[in-house]
C-alpha cells in the first residue's frame, strides 16, 4: 500500500514536472535550413590583403611593429574610399586606431557602435599548411592569422558600409565603427581604452555595442540537432598570478631536495587535480532557459528546472571543457621558469597561473582558494594582472530582440541564445557607454575550426565571409 502510494505521488510529480516543462517550451521551433552563401570575391581578396599586414601586438608597445598597422590603414583607405571620408581624424583617438561615423536619418535615436580589433597574435610559420601572413585563398577558405580573429569583422563591416554609401543610402540611426589596435595584448592602453575615453569625452551613449564573440556553433551541445547562435551578454574576469618558490641553489651533480622547481611542480599539480566549486550565474541561467525552450525535450526537462537538476547539470557540464568553464572559475598554469641551464639547480622557480573569474567572483576568493589548494606557505603568490568580470546586459529588451531577429534573418537554422563569454574582448571597455553590450561573430563554426583561432592554420570559410557581410548589412540598415 505504501509503495503504491509513493509510486502514485512520484507519477503525479513527474506529470506536473512534464506539464510545467511543456508549458515553457516554444511551440514553433525553426526547421529552416541556412541559405547557400554566394561567394564574394571582393571581400575575400580584401581580407586576404589585410592578413598580409602583420599587425602583431605586444604587451610592450615598443615591441610592436606599428608600420604594419600603418600599411593596413592605407590598404583599408584605398579599398574603402567612401568609408575613408567618414573616418574621424581627431589625434586623441590615437594614430593606430580607426574610428568612423555614419550619420543617421533620425537624430533623436541613440547611436550604435560596432567594434573589432586590428591586431593579431603571432604565428610559428613552420606549423602552418599555408604561410600565416600570405592570405592564401584555397579549398574554399581564406587562410592566415587574423582571418577569423578578427579581420573578418573589420573587412565585412567596411564592406557593408561601403556598399551602403555606394547605393546612396543612409542608416536610420547614426553608427560608429571602432577598430582598436591592442586587443590581443590588452596592455598598451592605446586601443579600445583610448577610443572609449574619447567617446566618453564627447558625451556619447550607445543604444547597442556589438563586438566579436560567440558564433553560430555546430554541435555546441551534444543532442542538439540545430546550430546554436551564442551571443555573449557578459564575459568572465581575468586574473594572472605569479607563484614563486626559493630553495637552495647548486650544481646538478650534488642535488639537495626538495628543489624550488620540485616544490613548485607539486603545487601546480595540486591546482590541476582540484577545481573551484561550480555555480550557475545569471547569464548561464538565461542560456539554460533559452535553450530549454527551444531544444530537445530531455534537455528542456533539465534546463528549465535547474533547481531540481543542478547536480546533474554540473556533472554533465564538467565533462566538457567549454561547458565546464561556464559553471566555474577556471585555474590553469601557463608559464613555468627556473634554471636556464640543465646542470644548474635554480635558486628560484616561478610560474604564471591564469584564472578566469565567473560573474560575481572576486579576485580575493580565487587567490584564497589557490593558497588553500597549494597548501604550502613557501610558495609565494602575487598578482600580475586583474580585470574583473564585466557587467551583464539584459536580454528582455527591444535591442536584443532586434539583434536576434537580424541573426535569424542571416542564419534561420539557428537557435539564438545568450551566453557567458569565456574569453576577454574589447567589449568590456565600452560598458560604461551602453546598457546593451553584446558579443557575436556572424559565422558558422564547429569546435575544430574555432580551435584554430590562436593556433596553426587559422582560416575562415569563404561562405562565412559572405554571410558576415550580409549580417552587418542587415543590422546597419534595419536597426
Amino acid at each position: 500500500m505504501l509503495f503504491s502510494l509513493l509510486g502514485s505521488v512520484l507519477l503525479l510529480f513527474l506529470l506536473i514536472l512534464t506539464a510545467k516543462t511543456l508549458m515553457q517550451r516554444e511551440t514553433t521551433l525553426s526547421s529552416a535550413q541556412g541559405p547557400e552563401a554566394v561567394r564574394d570575391p571582393h571581400a575575400e581578396q580584401a581580407l586576404s590583403m589585410a592578413i598580409g599586414c602583420r599587425t602583431i601586438s605586444h604587451e610592450n608597445a615598443d615591441a610592436t611593429e606599428w608600420e604594419a598597422f600603418t600599411r593596413l590603414q592605407q590598404l583599408l583607405s584605398k579599398t574603402y574610399s567612401l568609408c575613408e571620408t567618414m573616418r574621424l581624424t581627431d589625434a586623441e583617438l590615437g594614430p593606430h586606431n580607426l574610428v568612423y561615423r555614419f550619420e543617421g536619418k533620425d537624430a533623436s535615436c541613440e547611436p550604435a557602435l560596432l567594434t573589432a580589433h586590428l591586431d593579431v597574435v603571432g604565428a610559428v610559420e613552420h606549423e602552418w599548411s599555408h604561410p600565416p601572413f600570405a592570405g592564401h585563398i584555397a579549398d574554399g577558405y581564406v587562410w592566415g592569422r587574423g582571418s577569423f580573429d578578427c579581420k573578418l569583422q573589420v573587412i565585412t563591416i567596411l564592406e557593408a558600409c561601403e556598399e551602403m554609401l555606394q547605393r546612396g543610402e543612409q542608416p536610420h540611426r547614426t553608427w560608429y565603427i571602432a577598430f582598436g589596435c591592442d586587443e590581443e595584448c590588452n596592455a598598451s592602453g592605446e586601443g579600445a581604452t583610448r577610443i572609449s575615453s574619447w567617446f566618453a569625452e564627447q558625451g556619447l551613449h550607445f543604444s547597442l555595442v556589438l563586438d566579436e564573440g560567440g558564433v553560430v556553433s555546430q554541435n555546441y551541445i551534444k543532442g542538439f540537432k540545430q546550430s546554436i547562435a551564442v551571443v555573449g551578454v557578459a564575459e568572465k574576469g581575468y586574473l594572472d598570478l605569479e607563484l614563486r618558490v626559493k630553495r637552495e641553489a647548486g650544481h646538478s651533480s650534488t642535488p639537495s631536495f626538495p628543489t624550488a622547481l620540485g616544490t613548485l611542480s607539486k603545487g601546480l599539480a595540486r591546482l590541476e587535480r582540484h577545481q573551484m566549486r561550480p555555480y550557475l550565474t545569471a547569464p548561464v541561467r538565461t542560456m539554460l532557459k533559452s535553450l530549454g525552450q527551444q531544444g530537445p525535450f530531455g534537455y528542456s526537462l533539465l534546463f528549465l528546472n535547474p533547481g531540481l537538476f543542478k547536480q546533474v547539470l554540473f556533472s554533465l557540464f564538467s565533462k566538457n571543457p567549454t561547458l565546464n568553464a561556464l559553471i566555474r572559475t577556471t585555474v590553469v598554469p601557463t608559464v613555468v621558469s627556473a634554471s636556464d641551464k640543465s646542470n644548474v639547480i635554480a635558486l628560484e622557480a616561478k610560474a604564471h597561473v591564469n584564472i578566469r573569474l565567473l560573474i560575481g567572483q572576486k579576485q580575493e576568493e580565487a587567490i584564497a582558494w589557490v593558497k588553500r589548494t597549494l597548501a604550502d606557505p613557501s610558495i609565494q603568490v602575487s598578482i600580475l594582472r586583474h580585470t574583473p568580470p564585466s557587467l551583464v546586459s539584459r536580454t528582455d529588451t527591444e535591442v536584443f530582440a532586434g539583434l536576434k531577429s537580424t541573426i535569424l534573418s542571416t542564419f534561420p537554422e539557428a537557435l539564438v541564445t545568450p551566453y557567458l563569454m569565456l574569453g576577454a574582448t574589447d567589449a568590456r571597455k565600452y560598458q560604461a557607454l551602453s546598457d546593451q553590450v553584446f558579443r557575436f561573430t556572424p559565422a558558422r563554426m564547429n569546435k575544430r575550426e574555432i580551435a584554430r583561432m590562436h593556433g596553426p592554420d587559422e582560416r575562415i570559410g569563404c561562405e562565412n565571409i559572405a554571410l558576415a557581410k550580409q549580417f552587418y548589412n542587415r543590422l546597419i540598415s534595419t536597426f
